[in-house]
């Protein structure tokens, strides 16, 4: 199927959903990250209302973006100008679309968690928490109040096998664009593109936005990958993945490699310092690294063993200290960028946040004084922490080979798209 074929007819599958008498008036949302797929979604849906005659154009539509506070800088501040710019065009044009960006509290962000608490890091399996508590929390809090008949998402088959797994397990039917959301109750989820290539999708970018121009989306992939085919008039593979960067968090734990902010580091010498914190807080982690940096207890005194636990206050501090200075560091670079949106001074970490994370040292000081440092475990607490760890790890085991039997049982009727 040619692509402008496809486009139309998921225009037209849009334009049919927004018009669904039997929801009446009730709002959409929109999950929008900033990035490609999510971008592409939101494009479909404007070109749509566009489309469709005043009289149509009576279901408000709510754009959300996420904003973690760690975000990659220039991915923040690019999401910033953003959703300005949709809110402005959607004034201009009469339609029915506002965007806005949620967040997280900062009594429970991620740096009063880590060096606050003395969280330990996610990780990219089991333990793999931030995505939820930084992304989805503070999104689902927003989509309550809502409470939107449909959630548009940029979900595709074609990221990753991990994602079309997921995909499959929650949809409606095989083959199906629809999904039931897995943290609501029976809030019904749109996937436009979720058989689109990546190919397919920055063809469509290549395009200007309804709201603005899209070389500025192209030259982050661009910066965050080293090269950018937007066209693969070849098939190669490596043509297909070039513009298939990873955007997020630019201290993102669960990542061996932060290729993206590595990347951009070559050209923007500001975000160095960047990508050499994160490896500090990684390092700092590490137990085999730096055992001594851990307490060997969680905080309610559950024994971990020596290099387990959070980490001791002594190291909380030192990564405060080493983050602030990096935010200094970084400023000082950023005034001598060519760019003139980079020159302007960013914060790193709020002055709240700060407050609030000396305000979790002074408590843990006087009432968890097993945190303090990595003093020795007290007798029969590391075999207590073996047998702890052992009976854990079996658990994770059974619960994962009951959620692999339950998706392998799971059936599937006839495909409905």
């Amino acid at each position: 199927m040619e692509l402008q074929t496809r486009v139309m007819a998921t225009v037209a599958e849009i334009a049919e959903q927004y018009c669904d008498p039997n929801t009446g008036q009730q709002p959409w949302a929109i999950s929008w990250s900033g990035g490609k797929d999510s971008t592409t979604v939101l494009v479909l849906v404007c070109r749509t209302l566009q489309m469709l005659p005043a009289t149509k154009r009576t279901r408000p539509v709510h754009v959300i973006m996420s904003d973690t506070k760690i975000e990659n800088p220039i991915l923040e501040d690019y999401m910033h100008r953003q959703v300005g710019a949709v809110n402005g065009w959607a004034r201009w044009a009469k339609l029915p679309i506002t965007a806005e960006i949620v967040s997280r509290k900062a009594k429970r962000s991620f740096w009063v968690g880590i060096l606050g608490w003395g969280w330990t890091l996610p990780t990219n399996g089991d333990d793999r928490y931030c995505t939820h508590a930084l992304k989805i929390e503070p999104q689902n809090l927003r989509l309550a109040e809502i409470d939107p008949c449909l959630q548009l998402i940029g979900s595709r088959s074609e990221e990753s096998t991990r994602r079309a797994a997921t995909i499959d397990k929650y949809r409606e039917e095989r083959g199906s664009r629809f999904t039931v959301s897995p943290y609501s109750d029976g809030r019904r989820i749109y996937m436009p593109i979720v058989d689109y290539t990546t190919d397919e999708v920055w063809q469509i970018l290549l395009n200007p936005l309804p709201w603005g121009q899209s070389e500025e989306i192209r030259k982050l992939y661009k910066d965050a990958t080293g090269e950018c085919a937007l066209i693969n008039p070849g098939g190669s593979v490596k043509a297909t993945q070039a513009c298939g960067a990873r955007f997020g968090c630019w201290v993102c734990p669960p990542i061996t490699r932060d290729r993206s902010t590595e990347n951009m580091a070559v050209k923007y010498e500001w975000m160095k310092p960047l990508t050499e914190w994160r490896q500090l807080l990684k390092d700092v982690h590490n137990p085999k690294k730096h055992p001594e940096l851990r307490s060997g207890y969680r905080r309610n005194r559950t024994p971990m063993g020596p290099g387990k636990g959070c980490l001791a206050i002594h190291a909380r501090k030192y990564l405060l200290d080493r983050l602030l200075q990096t935010q200094e560091d970084v400023n000082r670079l950023r005034e001598l960028d060519e760019n003139p949106l980079h020159r302007a001074p960013i914060a790193l970490i709020s002055e709240d946040e700060v407050e609030m994370i000396r305000e979790a040292w002074a408590e843990d000081e006087a009432k968890r004084p097993w945190l303090i440092n990595n003093r020795e475990m007290e007798p029969g607490d590391f075999e207590k922490a073996e047998k702890l760890l052992a009976e854990q790890q079996e658990l994770r085991k059974e619960r994962r080979a009951k959620k692999k039997q339950l998706l392998e049982e799971k059936p599937f009727v006839v495909a409905t798209v």
